[in-house]
């Protein structure tokens, strides 16, 4: 229940997080919009992408990954491109290299208006689809409303050390300490060291960075 009294931006304390688990929910719901079987919003790092949150919480999908020649192409152009093609499904593929593999890629940049991109939204069609230039338009309108949010998580990310990224996606599923060192196949003591190291690297960030406003297409408000 809501009080009446006024929002109040608070710092987060140790063992919390901003809601990444709604923030996901949310970009999810707004990219029901487009016909997709996986995406990934990340911001930009040494010629590297790497994400804050996706639509699977997998290690080998959250990873840094160097970006590949048509996203440098939407980062310097700041507009959307996308790899629509017809290919024959790679039954022996297990999804690690879906950039290269799936036939209909988008990559959608972050940012304010007439700025330089800081981050990037990849979405990806394991189905033969073809991504329309409606769907170019509403990416292009998705990753400047994103931009508050991953300026936001940027700087605070940045600082996790090796191994904390994915205690941090845990994190924001909900887990326990206990859970994450189960996880993680760690001891209680090191994995709420870790829990606590995360929370203070992000004690800067508010649920409320993380909120963006309504989108529209084709004449529908997607309420997120």
């Amino acid at each position: 229940m809501r009080s009446g009294r006024p929002a109040v931006h608070k710092l987060l304390g140790m063992g919390q997080l901003p809601d990444l688990r709604e923030a996901r929910r949310r970009l999810g719901l707004a990219l029901d919009a487009i016909c997709n079987d996986r995406w990934v919003l990340g911001y930009l790092r040494n010629g590297c992408m790497q994400p804050i949150t996706g639509s699977e919480v997998s290690p080998r999908f959250l990873q840094s990954r160097a970006l590949m020649p048509l996203s440098r192409r939407a980062l310097f152009e700041k507009r959307p491109l996308v790899i629509n093609s017809v290919i024959e499904k790679l039954e022996t593929s297990n999804g690690d290299d879906w950039e290269f593999e799936w036939p209909a890629i988008l990559y959608a940049p972050v940012g304010e208006l007439g700025q330089r991109p800081i981050g990037l939204l990849v979405v990806g069609c394991q189905r033969d689809h073809w991504y329309t230039e409606e769907d170019v338009a509403y990416a292009h309108s998705l990753g400047y409303v994103l931009a508050p949010l991953v300026a936001a998580m940027k700087g605070p990310m940045s600082r996790l050390k090796e191994g904390e990224g994915e205690v941090l996606q845990l994190m924001s599923y909900g887990l326990s300490s206990t859970e994450i060192a189960r996880a993680i196949r760690t001891d209680d003591r090191r994995a709420r060291a870790l829990v606590n190291s995360v929370s203070k690297k992000l004690r800067s960030v508010s649920s409320d960075d993380l909120i963006f406003p309504v989108i529209q297409r084709s004449r529908r408000a997607f309420r997120l």
